[in-house]
């Protein structure tokens, strides 16, 4: 399902151009991908797509720390925790988007949390909100598409 998620990610500038299913399957069957990724990938992406962005709005108003509740403790291993804060203290992520991080995130099988995919995740939710990338911050989170950063 990653794999999806970047390539859609590098092939597409709008994320409004993934809405059409059928297009977007034909195409991703002739970039060799399976059926059953690109289901999941696609589905994936819809929740992202779908999520109402006024219910999380309330966030960027909050003062304090963001304190998880167990089940997130349980499942989001401590490396991911600490990404979502680096990512939140430098400006990568705005309260609202964490918070966006954390419910996809929390959509995924426990195997797959991670640090990569936690990055794969914040860039999706950014590309889908159609945001702005903190230059060095991006390349940070383009590791997780690229793999190791170019920058120095």
């Amino acid at each position: 399902m990653f794999d999806v998620l970047a390539y859609l990610f590098e092939q597409y500038q709008d994320p409004e151009a993934c809405r059409d299913r059928d297009t977007m399957m034909r195409q991703l069957e002739a970039a060799y991908f399976e059926d059953e990724e690109i289901n999941d990938a696609l589905d994936w992406l819809d929740g992202i797509c779908d999520l109402d962005s006024s219910i999380y709005a309330a966030a960027d108003d909050a003062y304090g720390m963001r304190v998880y509740a167990d089940v997130e403790l349980k499942r989001l291993p401590v490396e991911v925790r600490g990404l979502i804060q680096f990512l939140e203290d430098h400006g990568a992520l705005s309260p609202a988007q964490r918070e966006m991080v954390l419910d996809r995130l929390l959509e995924l099988p426990d195997d797959d949390i991670n640090v990569g995919s936690t990055k794969l995740v914040a860039l999706m939710v950014l590309w889908a909100q159609k945001a702005e990338l903190p230059i060095l911050l991006g390349e940070e989170l383009l590791d997780a598409v690229h793999g190791e950063p170019t920058m120095q």
